[in-house]
């Protein structure tokens, strides 16, 4: 028979993750190659969840090759690396940018930091459940590729984002993303971003190939959240350090991304948390109970 107590505490930490009490959403951002954009996307789309109103933390989960913080023009005292070795708490890590966007550094170039143990990870995402800041968006801005960290993240996530380009290789390593998630779990929730598009009618033709054939292979069916046009305000912003809502609001990039953010926030809440939830969470007590 199951304990009552121990039930009840496990699907507290399930609903801290995924939001069914608390309102907290934490959404991974994942790519299936390098090259697509994807952080820079997680940072703007951060900045205009945070023009919205809406409290966003973002933090920088590509482990030994962050850079959130250089694209926000902020030098960090403290990173991930002050974390896992105990030296800082988590809060200590939490920096203010644009709009408020809270964010964690993740210690660029740090290679202790690309392979991170389970409960290494474990520490991070229950710290992350921790915060006492109001937060109601977490984005996790994940390594590009597929490994066991970014793999933890995404299932320890309320959902996923993956952020692709209509390239054949961009989309057949983000097949093979999709592919893996739901090997481990086929009820997470997927959403894609066409992102650097050179017209709307590309990136919708490249995205309806792309979920047919998920839907046909893995039956998985997968939600878009928009097509961002490539546009030159994205190389001149990295270059200065300012997010592109911020130097160039009313640009062809920033319409785009304002529109992400209003669909994602428009997405349903997620209701039930998958067995891979349940198993995650039941390691992450029995680790709290160690303690």
């Amino acid at each position: 028979m199951n304990n009552p107590v121990r039930t009840d505490q496990a699907q507290s930490l399930r609903e801290k993750m995924t939001g069914v009490k608390s309102g907290l959403k934490v959404i991974t951002l994942a790519s299936g190659k390098g090259g697509v954009g994807k952080s820079t996307v997680a940072v703007n789309l951060a900045v205009a969840l945070a023009q919205l109103g809406i409290r966003v933390l973002i933090v920088d989960a590509d482990f030994g090759l962050a850079n959130v913080d250089v694209m926000l023009g902020v030098q960090t005292k403290y990173n991930m690396s002050h974390f896992l070795s105990g030296e800082r708490r988590l809060d200590e890590l939490v920096h203010i940018s644009y709009d408020g966007v809270r964010f964690i550094s993740g210690g660029s170039g740090l290679s202790e930091l690309i392979k991170l143990d389970e409960a290494q990870l474990q520490a991070f995402i229950r710290g992350l459940t921790r915060l006492d800041m109001p937060i109601d968006y977490i984005l996790c801005d994940a390594g590009a590729g597929i490994n066991d960290n970014i793999l933890q993240l995404i299932l320890a996530s309320s959902e996923t984002v993956i952020v692709t380009t209509p390239e054949p290789t961009a989309i057949l390593d983000a097949y093979a993303l999709v592919k893996t998630v739901v090997k481990r779990d086929n009820l997470h929730p997927i959403h894609v971003i066409m992102n650097k598009a050179e017209s709307r009618k590309e990136a919708a033709h490249v995205l309806d190939v792309f979920r047919n054939v998920l839907s046909r292979y893995l039956s998985k069916d997968i939600g878009c959240l928009g097509y961002i046009m490539n546009t030159p305000d994205v190389p001149r912003s990295i270059k200065r350090q300012v997010p592109i809502m911020v130097s160039a609001p009313e640009s062809r990039f920033a319409q785009d991304i304002r529109a992400v953010a209003r669909a994602l926030l428009e997405l349903p809440p997620v209701k039930e948390p998958s067995n891979v939830f349940t198993r995650f969470f039941s390691g992450l007590y029995g680790a709290i109970k160690r303690e």
